[in-house]
């Protein structure tokens, strides 16, 4: 079976192969986004090459071709935002750091009996 018109995703033998950049996106990102859609199909992860992580997408024996590729965009759109939240962690942690460190300071630590 080949791709509907317009998916860059081929649905074959109940799974879609798919390579992730690691320059474009984090490690930590493509795992919680394949946990995000653990409920429609299991992610496995292959081995890392040149920056290119390979990855199935393994699909139920009743899943069809159209649902699939739908699990498949969802699962890229889901990689976007999870890899903007890493970015935005990254950039926020000694801030987020900062803030932490004043409420405590200012915080009553009862003494101990």
């Amino acid at each position: 079976m080949g791709a509907d018109a317009g998916s860059p995703f081929v649905f074959r033998d109940g799974r879609i192969a798919v390579a992730v950049d690691l320059r474009a996106y984090r490690l930590a990102a493509v795992q919680k986004a394949a946990y995000r859609v653990a409920a429609k199909c299991t992610a496995v992860f292959g081995e890392i090459h040149d920056h290119s992580l390979g990855l199935t997408l393994a699909f139920p024996p009743a899943t069809g071709e159209r649902a699939a590729l739908e699990v498949a965009r969802l699962f890229f759109q889901e990689l976007l935002d999870q890899e903007l939240r890493e970015k935005v962690a990254e950039e926020t942690a000694s801030l987020r750091t900062l803030i932490l460190a004043h409420a405590f300071s200012r915080a009553r630590v009862p003494p101990r009996e």
